[in-house]
């Protein structure tokens, strides 16, 4: 493009395009007429400011851009064919009014000068936090109460339950999850204890058997086993009453507890008193095992029997 020549009725004009300002004298009464000048045959297509058909004026600026042919992919859809002026990327994105976050990515960078034929992507990224309550359950808190039978349990405070915030964080691509991450809680309402009371109180479980116990002994439990090792080389597998020694037999002084007896022993179960011996005196009791490992582990202790009805 030469400069015009300045005549009569010529005004000076400036032409801006490509990066570059040139001041021109022109007797065209449009800026479309003042391009047709230069050779400049513009399409609709192509920037122009002002417009075409807007006047000449003394001292007009006049921005003139070529379109290029391009194809943009945005957010994972099928290519289009733009026709769009500008001289980067950046100016294509500005012109169609396509709003790139930093998480976005653009192939190729927006710096990147247009020319035509370039094929343009945009990649969508978004991270989004998700938060979402959870009950927390709350703990129990079991204290040991003697006024209450073995195995019982009270609860004397029901608790509250707690809450606690959860977040989620979620990477999405072009709108499809690509991955999931948990970023931690915190709990917002602290539960509140429950509390319950459990006996400690031996007692045999009645209701199984007669419903009813007669007196309640503190005795020294001894544990033995039928063979030689607990009963000496006499030892012939069966009680001073012709029952076979096995568990569920224990040996007792008869003065305190008649032969034929049932008792429940806490710690061992039920019982049935048919059996003697020369050391049981008094509160003394043998319990029987079938085995010597079992009886040793029984060792002695003391407990509580009970007669039964």
């Amino acid at each position: 493009m030469g400069g015009l020549q300045s005549g009569g009725g010529s005004r000076q004009v400036t032409l801006e395009t490509a990066g570059d300002a040139r001041s021109y004298f022109t007797e065209a009464r449009t800026v479309g007429g003042f391009l047709g000048e230069l050779g400049i045959q513009f399409t609709e297509y192509d920037l122009v400011k002002p417009p075409p058909s807007a006047a000449i004026r003394p001292g007009l600026i006049v921005t003139y851009e070529k379109a290029r042919r391009v194809y943009l992919a945005d957010a994972g859809r099928a290519e289009v064919e733009l026709m769009c002026p500008g001289e980067t990327v950046c100016d294509l994105l500005a012109q169609l009014g396509l709003d790139v976050s930093p998480l976005d990515r653009v192939e190729p960078h927006p710096s990147t000068p247009l020319t035509d034929d370039l094929h343009v992507k945009i990649t969508r990224v978004e991270v989004l936090d998700v938060t979402t309550e959870r009950t927390i359950d709350p703990p129990l808190v079991v204290e040991a109460d003697p006024a209450l039978p073995r195995g019982h349990m009270v609860e004397v405070r029901a608790g509250r339950a707690g809450v606690a915030e959860e977040v989620t964080r979620h990477y999405y691509r072009n709108g499809e999850e690509t991955a999931r991450i948990d970023m931690g809680s915190r709990t917002i309402v602290e539960p509140q204890e429950r509390v319950a009371r459990v006996g400690v109180r031996s007692a045999p479980p009645l209701a199984s058997r007669s419903g009813a116990h007669r007196d309640v002994l503190t005795m020294v439990a001894t544990g033995y086993d039928p063979g030689v090792r607990s009963c000496g080389a006499s030892a012939d597998g069966r009680t001073a009453t012709g029952h076979v020694a096995t568990k569920g037999v224990c040996a007792v002084d008869p003065s305190v507890i008649p032969l034929g007896t049932e008792v429940w022993v806490e710690g061992y179960g039920y019982a049935l008193a048919c059996d003697t011996g020369g050391a049981i005196d008094g509160n003394r009791i043998d319990l029987c095992f079938d085995t010597y490992e079992e009886a040793l582990r029984w060792g002695r202790r003391t407990v509580l029997v009970y007669i039964l009805e």
